[in-house]
Formats: C-alpha cells, sequence, structure tokens
C-alpha cells in the first residue's frame, strides 16, 4: 500500500472519509508492506501485511468468511493441479474455454473507445481473486485498486506480489466488500466486475449497485462481463454445487435482476453483445463454394442481424435468456448539474 491510498479510503468500521492515519512497520521503495491504519474518528485499528490493508468490517458476515476460507482451500486444489506462479503470470491466456471468454471481454473492453480509458484515471477491479485484471489494467497505466475478501496467494490479493516482480507493474490491495466498499465517495473513473456479482444474495446484489454507484464520479462507468445468468437452458436451479465444497456463495439470476439493480442505483445501463459470439463483432464472414447450404444461410443470417440495431438486441435478448449467455452490461453515472 502507498501512502497516497489513505486519502481515498474510507473507515470499514464508522464509515468516515479521510479520518484514516497511517502508522509505518516496514516500508520499501515501492510501498508501506506492514503497518496500521487507525480512524481518527472512531478509534477503530487495521492492519497492512504484505501491502494489503485489511479494510474489512469489524464483523463481516459468516458467509464472507467461509467463502474467503473456501478460496484458500482452493489454492491448495490448484496447485495440486499443476497451477503455479509462472501458469497464473500467463493468464488470462489459459487453453480453456473460461479463460478464452475472460480474454476476450478484456481486450472487447480496452477496444471499447467510448470508455475512454485515459492514463492515470482509477479503476476498482471487483473480486479481483487472481489479479489478472488488475495486472492488466495497470499495464495499461490505469491506476487500479484491487478489492478481494481473500489475502492468499493463487486465489486471493497476495498473488499481487507475483504480478510486481513478473510484470513491473503496481497496483493497490485492499480486504474488503463489495456491498461495503472502504473507499470514499466519488473517488473513481471505473469499476471492473467480471463474473463476481452473482456471488451476492438478492438483498447484497442490489447493495452492491448501490455502492458501486457511490464511489465511482459523475460519467463514471461500471463494467460487468461475462456475468453468469439464468436462462431457459441454463436453468441453475442448484448454482454452485459443483463446487459447494469451497462455499463460493454463489446464485443466479435472471439478466433482468442485474439490470433493475443497476438502474434502481442510479446507473443509465447500457448492454453489450459479447465478442464470443460472431453477431457482434466486425469480424467478415466468408461464405465458400465447399460450404453447406445451412452454413451458408446461417452466415448470411448473422450479418443481417448484425446490420440492425434492433436485430443485434433481439439476438442478445434470446442468447441471455434462451441460452444462457453471460451478460455483459456499462452502467454510467450520470453527470448532474
Amino acid at each position: 500500500m502507498r501512502r497516497e491510498f489513505v486519502e481515498l479510503a474510507r473507515c470499514p468500521a464508522c464509515r468516515a472519509e479521510g479520518t484514516l492515519e497511517l502508522e509505518v512497520t516496514e516500508e520499501d521503495a515501492r510501498e508501506v508492506r506492514r503497518g496500521t491504519l487507525t480512524c481518527s474518528a472512531c478509534g477503530a485499528a487495521r492492519g497492512i501485511e504484505r501491502g494489503i490493508a485489511d479494510l474489512m468490517p469489524d464483523d463481516p458476515p459468516e458467509f464472507v468468511r467461509r467463502e474467503a476460507a473456501g478460496l484458500a482451500r482452493f489454492a491448495e486444489e490448484m496447485r495440486s493441479k499443476d497451477w503455479d506462479r509462472e501458469r497464473v503470470l500467463n493468464l488470462p491466456y489459459e487453453q480453456d474455454g473460461y479463460w478464452y471468454a475472460q480474454a476476450t471481454a478484456m481486450h472487447q473492453t480496452l477496444a471499447n473507445a467510448e470508455l475512454d480509458f485515459q492514463p492515470g484515471k482509477r479503476i476498482l477491479d471487483v473480486g479481483s481473486n487472481t489479479c489478472w485484471a488488475s495486472a492488466t489494467f495497470a499495464e495499461n497505466r490505469l491506476e487500479t485498486y484491487a478489492l478481494d475478501i481473500a489475502p492468499v496467494e493463487m486465489q486471493g490479493l497476495a498473488t499481487a506480489d507475483w504480478w510486481f516482480e513478473g510484470k513491473g507493474v503496481y497496483f493497490e490491495r485492499m480486504l474488503g466488500l463489495m456491498f461495503d466498499v472502504p473507499l470514499a465517495d466519488g473517488v473513481l473513473d471505473y469499476v471492473w466486475c467480471c463474473e463476481v456479482l452473482h456471488h451476492n444474495h438478492r438483498a447484497n446484489l442490489w447493495e452492491t449497485m448501490r455502492e458501486l454507484h457511490r464511489v465511482l464520479k459523475p460519467g463514471g462507468r461500471l463494467i460487468v462481463v461475462n456475468e453468469s445468468v439464468r436462462a431457459l437452458k441454463t436453468l441453475k436451479l442448484r448454482p454452485g454445487h459443483e463446487v459447494a465444497e469451497y462455499e463460493g456463495h454463489e446464485h443466479a439470476y435472471l439478466r433482468r435482476s442485474y439490470l433493475k439493480a443497476a438502474r434502481e442505483a442510479g446507473f443509465q445501463v447500457e448492454l453489450v453483445g459479447p465478442w464470443i459470439h460472431p453477431t457482434f463483432t466486425d469480424a467478415h464472414y466468408i461464405i465458400k463454394p465447399e460450404h453447406s447450404a445451412l452454413v451458408a444461410f446461417r452466415s448470411a443470417a448473422r450479418h443481417s442481424v448484425r446490420r440492425s440495431r434492433a436485430a443485434r438486441a433481439a439476438r442478445l435478448a434470446w442468447k441471455n435468456y434462451v441460452s444462457g449467455t453471460a451478460l455483459y452490461m456499462i452502467g454510467t453515472k450520470p453527470v448532474t448539474m
């Protein structure tokens, strides 16, 4: 944690802003590695270890503690399956469909000129986990903040040291909750949520949206990518049962639930067609003589859909509500005069 971070943080106990005082125990050329943050308003004290600021509330919910412990267990499972530092530092370019979707979403986001990413703008990576997205944003010279509930290597904030040493980047790390973000009002330009919002139960999903709206500046953007949705082909009656031993507190919602939560929080919402589906890219369709009539028809149909905004919206709704294609949306905090 760098000293300047104190100016943006808020007390996780009394929620006061600008009241945290830093006491340094160990500091290197890069950051404060160990120390204490004490609130001058309420006296609450929080530790800093390995550069990670512990900004958890006094008594985090039991499901948060269980999920954090599950992430530590999952890290051990990854190590048993030949995951190591080198493999993590190659993320998201892992030969796997899950990671292909993550990489594609990141490339699509960085290529979006309307988001206007500029060096020095601030972005929060919610549920940073292996910290691959935080590192990517830092490589693109954004002032990056990683938020997670776990401090461990491989599945938590301590993984950041690998990125610092391996990629020469830097970003802040804080233990905290997405439904109680330990940052001051209106300090961020962007919030990135990659496949993380479904870890909220319904009340917390609404609270998370309100919190993310609060910490963004007017005109700031909430970027939600690869968020799993409940659909006709993927009912998700038992969400997360495959990884229940890790207690991930997973839930399943329709697309409309995410949109409603975001809009009620105050966001103006734009749905985005993910590049993992050809309909939503600018790639050329090529029909060759050896193609069957069915393949040629499908290519022509996709091209026709792509040319119509209404058709694209209808196609995306079908993919979300029927096929279960993950949600990609951008919420904008309105600028009020």
